[in-house]
């Protein structure tokens, strides 16, 4: 009875009319859902559901073992009912022009500082990426930038495709980060693909285009250790 998870292959559609499959206090869970459950620094989502004439919010949702997404919401359902859920868009949109800026930046920080993830945070606000590379400089940072926007600007569509276990295991150019791999879902892991630039394995949410994120500034960064320094960035 797993949930089908909408935002994985269409991550623009943040509504849906579905149908509640079971409940628990305070959370319920349906059929289809549009909210990201959160991970890879990406928080997991918010909005509302409305039922009976009636709008409740839901700032929390989680998996169990069984891959079922509950909502956490005081929302009097019962199993069977029709509900319609909303995600807030303008907050998943924000997020998801961040996370594809990272998607662009940790590619870049790799292929030309050799430098793979060790951490990553996004917010409303700004997002923030560390890395496990020995030093930092500005003339670094500045070229990060300009590659950067150099990618973002352009008009390069996102994609989403799939790999087995087993054929991912065959793909480490799929990869940034050493430390931790990306979960699998229904035995599969999900790859966005930066048409013309980039592929890499993750499971957040991401814009169509490059060009919706716009350019970014790379506005601080921090020494967190003798191999792990963090890069800040924002939207001009």
């Amino acid at each position: 009875m797993s949930t089908e998870r909408l935002y994985l292959n269409t991550p623009q559609q943040t509504q849906v009319v579905t149908q509640v499959v079971a409940t628990r206090a305070g959370g319920f869970a349906v059929h289809t859902s549009p909210f990201f459950v959160g991970g890879g620094g990406q928080p997991m989502d918010t909005g509302v559901v409305s039922v009976g004439g009636g709008n409740y919010r839901i700032e929390q949702v989680d998996v169990d073992g069984d891959d079922v997404v509950w909502h956490h919401s005081a929302v009097p359902v019962a199993v069977g009912q029709s509900v319609d859920l909303v995600v807030d868009k303008q907050r998943r949109r924000t997020l998801s022009r961040y996370h594809t800026a990272l998607h662009v930046l940790n590619t870049l920080a790799l292929t030309h500082y050799n430098a793979w993830i060790t951490g990553a945070q996004m917010s409303e606000e700004y997002a923030r990426i560390d890395f496990a590379i020995e030093w930092l400089d500005p003339a670094m940072l500045s070229d990060l930038e300009c590659r950067m926007n150099d990618v973002l600007v352009g008009y390069h569509p996102v994609h989403y495709r799939y790999l087995t276990i087993a054929e991912f295991a065959q793909r480490g150019d799929l990869l940034r980060t050493k430390n931790v791999h990306p979960p699998a879902y229904r035995g599969q892991v999900r790859v966005v693909e930066i048409e013309g630039f980039d592929a890499q394995a993750c499971g957040g949410t991401h814009v169509e285009s490059t060009h919706e994120v716009g350019s970014c500034v790379i506005y601080k960064s921090e020494n967190k250790g003798k191999q792990n320094k963090r890069l800040y960035i924002r939207f001009a």
